[in-house]
């Protein structure tokens, strides 16, 4: 993330927008996975991207604490289909990942009439500027273990395609008082959790990986999601 701030002076959008690549594609060139990049045409969506593109796993998405990036199902079951006018859908398969990125606390990354100032670290369209955490990097969580429900890998809408930017609900969650954590393998809840013991592991603005206890104060959490808030955070 911050080899891509340097480059751009920002971080990554959520996703680039409606149906186009997520943060998960964006950041490939930094993580050593400029090949399959290059396979991508970033100006088209998801679902006209070649099977290479779509369906290639990155091993550093997926926590061992919960699976690998050979464990089966290699692709999404379901969650990943086309905008239709009528008719049946098709699932566009794509390959998985267990890391999302923080939105607004509401569960959007998209402004709106009720939410027209977002606070999450991520957005759609264009990623925020470092300069925007001014809550401090350090004081904010960027990315986190998502929960997928332990009966449901590859099924969305927990665990759609990471690459699919037409759904946010696979690649992003909102961390705050509306979606706590949970270390429950069976939760069905959209949001942060894990397969650790009593710990979600975070990756903050300033870099450094902690883990949060599953138990922490709702409101805690809201503001550590929250990138701009100017509330000081208690004790975790």
């Amino acid at each position: 993330m911050h080899n891509y701030a340097f480059d751009f002076e920002r971080f990554p959008p959520s996703r680039q927008g409606e149906g186009l690549a997520t943060w998960a594609v964006l950041i490939l060139p930094y993580l050593e996975q400029s090949n399959l990049y290059n396979q991508w045409n970033i100006g088209l969506p998801y679902f006209q991207q070649n099977n290479i593109a779509r369906m290639s796993p990155v091993k550093g998405y997926f926590c061992p604490s919960r699976r690998s990036a050979s464990d089966a199902p290699s692709a999404s079951i379901s969650g990943d289909f086309p905008p239709t006018t009528g008719g049946t859908a098709t699932n566009i398969p794509g390959a998985l990942g267990d890391y999302a990125v923080v939105i607004d606390p509401s569960g959007t990354d998209e402004p709106s009439v009720t939410t027209p100032n977002l606070s999450g670290s991520f957005q759609i369209g264009m990623g925020y500027s470092l300069l925007s955490f001014t809550d401090g990097l350090s004081n904010t969580l960027l990315v986190g273990d998502k929960q997928v429900p332990v009966a449901s890998p590859g099924v969305g809408w927990w665990d759609c395609s990471t690459y699919d930017g037409e759904y946010i609900q696979c690649s992003s969650r909102a961390a705050s008082v509306a979606f706590p954590l949970t270390v429950n393998p069976q939760d069905t809840g959209w949001k942060f959790g894990s397969r650790h013991t009593s710990m979600v592991m975070f990756c903050f603005g300033d870099g450094h990986i902690q883990g949060l206890p599953a138990t922490i104060n709702p409101l805690t959490l809201q503001l550590l999601g929250t990138r701009n808030d100017g509330q000081v955070i208690p004790p975790y």
